[in-house]
């Protein structure tokens, strides 16, 4: 449900977003036309609404239904376009708007409860198109409203101009006035409520995304430099619990400068993705942590992994990366990685990371395309 909503709501054109609003909009028009047009054929409903207002009212919202018939068919044939649609978005937005205002104008705000039904159509609205354009419909309506109340309460227009005192029997409604407010008042919490389950739901949906961003690299898909050392401080902690030790690993791209030179930074980037997928493929998911934490560096924090365990580790991890064949331009080549480790026994995580840059420069120094190996607070060899 979650993919499908975020689907439609990101994912589809401007065209498709427009689009659905008219085609959520259309059958409602439909309805209030059927309902309003019973007044045609029931004597007793006939008696208690005005004639005039009412073929006002149809002949208004037929003209609603035959904009929403032409600038659907035209939005159906840019439906796949990513092109913008503002004239077409600000005519749906004014037809539907006005559409509905219209019928509270002459049914009366609070006697059929059409204001609830427009706040729905406000919120859908505000889901579907930028603020601007919702802005200026709302502006207008409100503007239109205003002065129809203003004209009310100076008693030059009646409150509600399609009904009449006929559809009242004691100050009550009549069964078939009820029965609009009925319809009307549970139409509108269903919009309402619809919308807000969507509008949390997807608020739900960004937290968790903006949550993901906060602690992923953007360009591999690895954890970054500040959830690994959230998850190593953690592990460090826990040593002090259970005495287990854990092994850390900092490694990178043996050459990566002359790649990005020579084939430049996209070719780079394809580098660093597949270094990353190695990662992942070559620890344990999810105990073992791979993330990026600096341009073409690397780290791996393997918990309740000994010196010996983690050599078999950095072997599966630098003959992924020495196997695979890179074409750019044309051009084939290989890479290989160089990798300082150190097995953690409790000591601070700020000297567990010295000593592995430490192992991690004299594996480039000796030759690169090695693993230097070092209990923590030992000198490697």
């Amino acid at each position: 449900m979650r993919q499908t909503l975020d689907h439609l709501l990101d994912s589809w054109t401007p065209a498709n977003r427009c689009l659905l609003a008219v085609l959520m909009s259309f059958p409602f028009f439909v309805l209030f036309w059927l309902f309003n047009s019973a007044a045609f054929l029931h004597a007793e409903v006939a008696e208690g609404v005005n004639h005039g207002t009412l073929v006002a009212l149809q002949s208004f919202l037929s003209v609603v239904l035959m904009v929403s018939i032409v600038i659907g068919s035209w939005l159906w044939t840019r439906r796949n376009l990513p092109d913008r649609v503002p004239k077409a978005n600000l005519l749906v937005t004014f037809n539907i708007g006005l559409g509905y205002l219209a019928i509270v104008v002459a049914t009366g705000a609070f006697t059929t409860g059409m204001a609830l039904v427009l706040l729905g159509v406000l919120a859908v609205g505000l889901l579907l198109f930028s603020v601007g354009t919702v802005l200026r419909v709302f502006i207008a309506c409100l503007l239109i409203h205003s002065g129809q109340d203003a004209l009310v309460m100076a008693g030059w227009l009646p409150y509600a101009p399609l009904l009449n005192a006929q559809a009242f029997e004691g100050g009550v409604p009549t069964w078939w006035l009820s029965a609009w407010q009925n319809a009307v008042f549970y139409l509108g919490w269903a919009m309402i409520l619809t919308l807000v389950f969507v509008l949390f739901k997807r608020l739900d949906g960004l937290h968790l995304q903006l949550a993901k961003l906060s602690y992923t690299d953007v360009l591999t898909g690895l954890s970054n430099r500040r959830y690994f050392m959230e998850r190593l401080t953690s592990e460090s902690n826990r040593y002090a619990r259970s005495g287990v030790p854990y092994s850390l690993i900092l490694l990178d791209v043996d050459h990566f400068k002359s790649i990005n030179d020579r084939y430049g930074h996209h070719a780079g980037d394809e580098v660093l993705c597949r270094l990353a997928q190695i990662l992942t493929e070559g620890v344990r998911t999810p105990t073992d942590q791979p993330a990026r934490i600096g341009g073409e560096e690397f780290a791996v924090l393997l918990p309740d992994t000994s010196l010996a365990a983690t050599e078999i580790v950095c072997r599966r991890i630098a003959e992924g990366l020495r196997q695979h064949t890179f074409n750019v331009k044309g051009e084939s080549f290989h890479l290989t990685i160089s990798m300082g480790v150190v097995e953690c026994r409790g000591e601070p995580i700020e000297a567990a990371l010295k000593q592995a840059d430490r192992n991690l420069y004299k594996a480039k120094q000796g030759g690169r395309d090695q693993a230097i190996y070092s209990m923590a607070g030992e000198v490697a060899p």
